[in-house]
């Protein structure tokens, strides 16, 4: 009942409404990147806290794409018999596909971001300036303080030779960082796009043949 130009359009509003939800995403995500937190704080958010987003936006472009599809079909059901609008509305083709498409083996599952594991900020040891080498206790100390922290407030470092020169590249190391795993951000946004319109095409297909089994039992 459904005509192809219908769902054509359909999914071209999809790709508005994806792009939307996703920028979404990123600016939520961006504005604690530009915060001056803690760096293990972040490390960890940004491998977990996208997945999470985009579990909470894919129910959100669901109703939506279904919110398209009903609106389409109930158009024309409203010039059918008062008997087919009733066996429709007892049908409950909204929920079932919904409660469908939330079903473990069919729900959108992301998987976690990874990041580059030789751009972590937790190391063994890290070079942080020529001829000096800050123990992993001492670089823990400053890593996990916001960059804001006075370094001389931390005794593993501030015996070292040069501390500000210390603290200063350790600044650079964590902007550094941050452009990284901004990119990386980016890049799992944009796989997430296109795994998200897959998802979706899969409901509006499933949509399409429960209601063309529905329109065969009453012979429409």
């Amino acid at each position: 009942m459904l005509k192809k130009e219908t769902i054509k359009n359909i999914e071209s509003q999809l790709d508005k409404d994806i792009d939307k939800e996703v920028e979404l995403i990123k600016s939520e995500l961006f504005y604690f990147l530009d915060k001056d937190l803690d760096m293990f704080f972040l490390k960890e958010f940004v491998k977990h806290y996208p997945r999470k987003l985009l579990r909470e936006r894919s129910e959100v472009l669901l109703d939506t794409v279904l919110n398209y599809l009903m609106k389409e079909i109930l158009e024309q059901i409203r010039t059918k018999s008062s008997d087919v609008q009733y066996a429709f509305s007892k049908e409950n083709l909204r929920e079932k596909i919904k409660e469908w498409a939330l079903a473990k083996e069919n729900r959108y599952n992301p998987s976690l971001l990874k990041l580059k594991e030789e751009e972590t900020i937790v190391e063994k040891t890290i070079t942080v300036a020529p001829g000096i080498v800050v123990s992993a206790g001492g670089l823990i100390a400053i890593a996990s303080a916001p960059e804001t922290l006075v370094l001389k407030a931390i005794p593993a470092v501030s015996t070292l030779a040069g501390p500000i020169y210390i603290f200063k590249k350790i600044k650079e190391k964590n902007k550094r960082l941050k452009k990284i795993w901004k990119k990386e951000i980016n890049s799992y946004l944009e796989r997430a796009k296109k795994e998200l319109k897959i998802w979706l095409i899969k409901v509006i297909e499933k949509f399409e043949k429960e209601l063309t089994d529905f329109c065969r039992k009453l012979g429409l």
